[in-house]
């Protein structure tokens, strides 16, 4: 599952092309261990408040506007300076991640954005965790604009009472049977959080997370 490089020669001139190759799978991901939403209906609440592990993944317009400061995210970085251009979008400069982490072991990625990342991007809202909490540390944040320089997360995780859960601002449930990163991303973080390593160490309250959504 590592990316190819494909490469042409002419003369003694040379261009070459990152590839990722992942492994066909269905667009249905589930798992018996961990409940994957992406509203808090009252049976998710209800399951969080028994201890229940929740994946919960928005995508872009579901993060209210004071929650992520209407950010406009992109996998494009920022034109010129926000500052010169009357805030034009976007307002972001990439990801940066810890590519050892483990719930990205089955998403292959360097520490910053490359094109396999370009359809989570596409496809997500970040949050504003300066609002929440200056204690979590994303596992994937999204650079925000120096002139403003909040920290944004694209995917984290926090406790909520007795309950683990992990908040990605990624669309990981629709047209999935289309979009093969977004597969591969959610069965890497699914597997993650099936295991023993899913221990977040911040805590949130119920409302601060149901706070997050329109």
């Amino acid at each position: 599952m590592a990316p190819w490089a494909l490469f042409f020669v002419l003369d003694k001139f040379c261009n070459h092309w990152d590839l990722w190759v992942y492994p066909q799978t269905p667009a249905n991901i589930s798992s018996n261990a961990v409940r994957h939403v992406s509203v808090l209906d009252a049976n998710t609440v209800s399951y969080l408040q028994e201890g229940g592990k929740v994946l919960l993944s928005l995508g872009k317009g579901k993060v209210k506007p004071e929650m992520r400061g209407e950010v406009g995210v992109s996998f494009s970085s920022i034109f010129w300076n926000t500052a010169w251009t009357e805030n034009q979008k976007p307002h972001t400069l990439g990801i940066l991640c810890d590519p050892e982490h483990a719930a990205l072991q089955q998403f292959p990625t360097e520490f910053h954005s490359n094109w396999q990342w370009w359809d989570a991007m596409s496809h997500s809202d970040v949050v504003n965790l300066n609002k929440l909490s200056n204690e979590i540390k994303p596992i994937v944040r999204v650079i925000d604009d120096w002139v403003t320089n909040r920290s944004l997360g694209l995917v984290f995780e926090v406790k909520v009472g007795e309950s683990n859960l992990l908040i990605s601002g990624i669309d990981h449930k629709n047209q999935l049977d289309q979009r093969p990163e977004a597969r591969q991303l959610l069965t890497s973080l699914m597997s993650y959080m099936e295991s023993v390593d899913f221990n977040p160490s911040v805590s949130l309250s119920l409302d601060q997370v149901s706070g997050i959504m329109q």
